[in-house]
């Protein structure tokens, strides 16, 4: 799916721009769901699963472990826009107190944006860290 200037062939897990308001601005002009998901405070998988499940807008039915949320972020049927692109504040700190719930939450987003590149949907992650995660490709 290509949606003014994104497509599905840019799917993963990307460093955020400093300024994210052009960006922020392009998504929506492309009928895309812009997600923020405040992971800064996480101190373990339990916050970080609520705080997606918050974000996100999970149904009840959420299991609240890695495998729902694997689930989850495969499905969102819930949610009516053709495509998500999902920024994550306070990522640095949240790998910093948790780093192996950090490494499980990187796995389930990249496997999440490999199913949504083969459905040809977009999901584009972008983690407000400094080093370790490539640029996001300019639209």
């Amino acid at each position: 799916m290509k949606s003014k200037g994104f497509s599905a062939t840019d799917n993963g897990i990307y460093r955020a721009p400093t300024d994210t308001v052009v960006l922020r601005a392009a998504v929506q002009s492309a009928g895309l769901r812009w997600s923020v998901i405040d992971v800064q405070r996480a101190r373990g998988k339990r916050a970080l699963l609520g705080a997606f499940a918050r974000a996100l807008v999970f149904p009840d039915t959420f299991g609240g472990n890695w495998d729902a949320l694997a689930d989850s972020l495969q499905d969102l049927s819930w949610l009516p826009e053709p495509g998500w692109v999902l920024v994550l504040r306070g990522t640095a700190d949240f790998a910093a107190a948790a780093p192996d719930d950090y490494a499980v939450l990187l796995e389930i987003l990249g496997a999440a944006a490999d199913c949504r590149r083969q459905q040809r949907r977009i999901f584009i992650v972008l983690a407000d860290v400094t080093a370790g995660l490539p640029a996001l490709p300019a639209p």
